[in-house]
C-alpha cells in the first residue's frame, strides 16, 4: 500500500489556497491541483507498507501524533520548480508552482520524528532534500507556458497565509485517485 504523509491546511487557509489555485487554473489551464489533492503540506516521505505491517505502522504514527503538539505554519512567497521528478510511477510535467512554507522548530520536529519512523520503509516518493516544505498551487499538468504565466501573475501578489497544523494524515495512493486512509490528531 502506497501512503503519502501530509497535513491538510485548516479551513481558512484551504479557502485562501483554493482561491489562488482556481485563479491559476483559469490562467494556465492546469487542473491537477484542484482535482487530485486538498491543499496540504507533505511532512514525510511517501512509503510502501505491506498489509501485514499496516497495524504496526499506524500505531507508530499514532504515537508520534499523540506526542506532538499542534502548531502554526506561515505560507508566503512563491516557489517554483522546472525539474520536478515526482514519485515512482507518476505521470507529470516538470513544472511546479507552490507557496513556500516557513520552516520552524515544530515543523522540523514532526518531520524528524516521521523520518525516523519511516527510515526502514520502502519509499515510493522522497521529499525534496534539503527539505523544502511547500503547498502546491499548480503541478502535474502545468505546461511551460502556463508555468511562465502563473509566475508572472503570482509575483504581483503579496501572499501570506497562516495555518494550524493539528494532524498527520495518511493518504492512500490509488490508480485513479487518492483517498485519506486515516488522520491522527496532534496533541493540543
Amino acid at each position: 500500500m502506497r501512503l503519502s504523509i501530509v497535513s491538510y491546511l485548516d479551513p481558512s487557509a484551504t479557502r485562501s489556497v483554493r482561491s489562488i489555485q482556481k485563479e491559476l487554473s483559469d490562467l494556465t489551464g492546469s487542473l491537477a491541483s484542484l482535482t487530485t489533492w486538498e491543499p496540504h503540506v507533505t511532512i514525510g516521505d511517501g512509503v510502501e507498507v505491506e498489509p501485514e505491517n499496516l497495524d504496526k505502522f499506524l500505531e507508530t504514527i499514532r504515537n508520534i501524533s499523540s506526542d506532538t503538539n499542534s502548531f502554526q505554519l506561515e505560507l508566503r512567497d512563491i516557489g517554483t520548480m522546472d525539474d520536478w521528478v515526482g514519485g515512482e510511477g507518476e505521470t507529470f510535467t516538470p513544472y511546479v508552482i507552490y507557496l513556500d512554507v516557513k520552516i520552524n522548530d515544530n515543523l522540523m520536529n514532526i518531520v524528524s520524528k516521521l523520518n525516523g519512523a519511516t527510515n526502514k520503509e520502502k519509499k515510493w516518493y522522497l521529499m525534496p532534500r534539503p527539505f523544502r516544505p511547500h503547498c502546491t498551487l499548480a503541478f502535474r499538468d502545468l505546461t511551460e507556458e502556463g508555468y511562465e504565466k502563473g509566475i508572472k501573475y503570482l509575483n504581483k501578489l503579496d501572499l501570506s497565509i497562516s495555518t494550524l497544523i493539528d494532524h498527520i494524515a495518511l493518504v492512500e495512493m490509488l490508480p485513479e485517485h487518492d483517498r485519506e486512509l486515516i488522520r491522527f490528531d496532534l496533541a493540543k
